[in-house]
């Protein structure tokens, strides 16, 4: 990512005009101190990880993604940190403004948040329109100038979101203009959120967003508050209240698994198929999937066992554990996170592990929210299933060669650079090896049919 941002950066075609701002000044003068030792240096300067959130609407089905590389409200005001921010947003920019990014997202959004200082810069004006939100925390003080770059960027079909907005007076024409509005309702109790609701909806129509939405009682809350998108990952554990979902399709898909697991005859297999009309209609549907590239049609479970072999066909059961019941929602919310998880796991890790133990990677990666798909706790999820022990030790304890991996899709999840540093260095990975795979997994779960 930062090599395509320096060769961006240097065609002219971001910051660099013919009358550089103050701004754009300070983020030549880093990049020239950054590059003058050399890429390594760069690179070194300007790790930072993308992290990523999904926005889900009130039936838990995923709308879009925001993309973050920062924290803003965490960054000193020194000169040099606003320059160094300045060159993280252009990268974020410069990341989604890929084609290949927008054409797998389909109708989904991508918001992406950056500084005021930033909205100045013409990369901006490449955003896909209509697919890409950009997001702005207002400063204390706002102006004209302000306002004028806002109401121009909305003109070109880039819709505006107010990120932690509180509502101010001075504040109200960018309201009037912002599509969506983010509100950290885990800061304000009931009533004070209600009120906040109802100042905005005073003024202005705006999409609402509660953000850091934990829990379905919050979820379900937010959801009377008018609120109509929801950003956080309450849909990935457990319903104390709801009773399990371990139904006999899923018990099916599960002894399934075992036998593939324990390279069953296919004649005994295809036996087992057979009991399920619908399975095997959902596992073709799988794997005929123009996402898996197959050159001719599979019209049987022979066929699959012949041209993908036990290891795929292996993988494509495990969708089925997320569908065969009921395809609500949240069980397709669910699945879309697991396959991004396990596939950003399994390319991470395919040149660390002998071939014979990579498929572990993509296992853990799937199966990291079935405890939240059956609704029980995941020692009890796994124990029908005969995983291999790396396998559990990952899931269960988070230990062993494969939970690294796992810890760092998690903490790309959450935002957490720490995190996010801590893991890439234990599997020995840096931010560009990491931030590519994170944009191709995401790119990879979008494009199957599920």
């Amino acid at each position: 990512m930062l090599e395509k941002y320096l060769k961006f950066f240097k065609s002219g075609q971001s910051a660099a005009n013919d009358t550089p701002s103050a701004a754009q000044h300070e983020v030549t003068a880093v990049l020239d101190a950054a590059t003058r030792g050399g890429y390594a240096d760069a690179a070194a300067m300007l790790q930072r990880f993308i992290g990523r959130q999904p926005i889900l609407d009130s039936n838990s089905q995923i709308v879009g993604y925001e993309l973050k590389i920062r924290d803003h409200s965490l960054l000193p005001e020194a000169a040099e940190e606003a320059a160094r921010r300045r060159i993280q947003d252009e990268m974020l920019a410069i990341s989604v403004i890929d084609l290949d990014f927008q054409q797998a997202l389909g109708n989904k959004l991508t918001f992406i948040s950056v500084a005021p200082s930033m909205l100045d810069n013409p990369v901006l004006e490449q955003l896909p329109k209509h697919k890409v939100v950009l997001g702005i925390c207002l400063p204390e003080t706002v102006d004209e100038t302000l306002l004028a770059r806002c109401r121009q960027l909305v003109a070109l079909g880039i819709p505006l979101a107010l990120d932690d907005f509180e509502y101010r007076p001075d504040y109200e024409p960018f309201l009037k203009i912002s599509t969506y509005v983010k509100l950290d309702a885990a800061r304000y109790d009931a009533l004070t959120l209600g009120q906040r609701v109802a100042e905005i909806r005073s003024k202005a129509a705006p999409q609402l967003v509660a953000c850091k939405v934990e829990t379905d009682d919050a979820f379900d809350a937010y959801r009377q508050l008018s609120f109509s998108l929801f950003q956080g990952y309450y849909f990935t554990h457990l319903q104390p209240s709801a009773p399990h979902r371990l139904d006999n399709n899923r018990l099916h898909v599960i002894e399934l698994l075992n036998l593939v697991m324990n390279r069953a005859e296919l004649a005994e297999l295809e036996e087992k198929v057979k009991l399920d009309p619908g399975l095997t209609y959902k596992l073709l549907n799988f794997i005929n999937s123009p996402a898996n590239g197959l050159q001719q049609k599979i019209r049987s479970i022979g066929h699959v066992l012949t041209l993908l072999g036990y290891d795929q066909l292996y993988r494509w059961l495990t969708l089925l554990l997320f569908t065969s019941a009921s395809a609500d929602g949240r069980s397709r919310t669910l699945l879309k996170s697991a396959l991004v998880r396990a596939r950003f796991t399994e390319t991470l890790g395919k040149d660390k592990f002998k071939p014979a133990e990579q498929g572990g990677l993509f296992i853990v990666g799937i199966f990291s929210l079935l405890d939240a798909l059956l609704n029980v706790p995941m020692e009890q999820a796994l124990a029908r299933l005969n995983l291999p022990q790396a396998v559990v030790d990952a899931l269960v304890r988070q230990s062993g060669v494969y939970a690294p991996y796992l810890q760092l899709a998690l903490a790309c999840e959450n935002f957490d650079q720490d995190a996010i540093a801590r893991c890439a260095a234990a599997c020995g990975l840096d931010a560009d090896a990491v931030n590519v795979t994170h944009v191709n997994a995401l790119i990879w779960g979008e494009g199957l049919d599920v």
